[in-house]
């Protein structure tokens, strides 16, 4: 297990890292916040059953993933979480968590982190990881069916248009 003072070097790592995309670009000044407030946001690993979640206003990364070699390419947990972490400090009420099932992905909260989410590994990774990244959270909540359908090309939607507007 990494130290606290290996964990902190991580994060900053992964914060640097995606400071400059233009996902993270457009998220900030969609809540008009200076992209440098990036630098201030709380995040810690803890031990969680999910890769990563927000809470109060704090983000923490599942310890789970610095069991392996590729904790720089988990960064699109940041950039969902970060999403969570603008809504939060935003808005007049605390976000509604999401929780396992169908609710889960259709909440407004979390549709919106897995669209920022899947635009910025669209354009990292590529469309395929993208839609496999989509098609593991619908698997391990059992969507099928039209429904499913319907939720992936919701979750998917800024990922195409962001196809749509590089092909421009």
């Amino acid at each position: 297990m990494l130290s606290r003072q290996q964990q902190l070097e991580t994060i900053n790592v992964l914060k640097k890292k995606i400071k400059d995309h233009e996902v993270l670009r457009e998220m900030f000044d969609e809540y008009n916040i200076d992209i440098n407030e990036l630098d201030l946001i709380p995040v810690a690993f803890m031990d969680l059953e999910v890769s990563a979640r927000t809470d109060h206003g704090v983000i923490y990364l599942s310890t789970k993933l610095l069991k392996d070699s590729t904790i720089l390419n988990d960064d699109h947990y940041l950039v969902h979480e970060i999403t969570h972490w603008l809504q939060q400090s935003t808005g007049d009420h605390p976000t509604t968590g999401g929780e396992k099932g169908e609710d889960y992905v259709s909440n407004k909260y979390e549709v919106e982190g897995f669209q920022n989410q899947t635009e910025y590994i669209s354009d990292e990774y590529g469309d395929d990881t993208a839609e496999e990244y989509v098609d593991k959270v619908l698997d391990h909540h059992k969507l099928k069916g039209k429904k499913r359908e319907n939720r992936k090309e919701k979750l998917l939607q800024l990922a195409s248009r962001l196809d749509t507007k590089n092909a421009l």
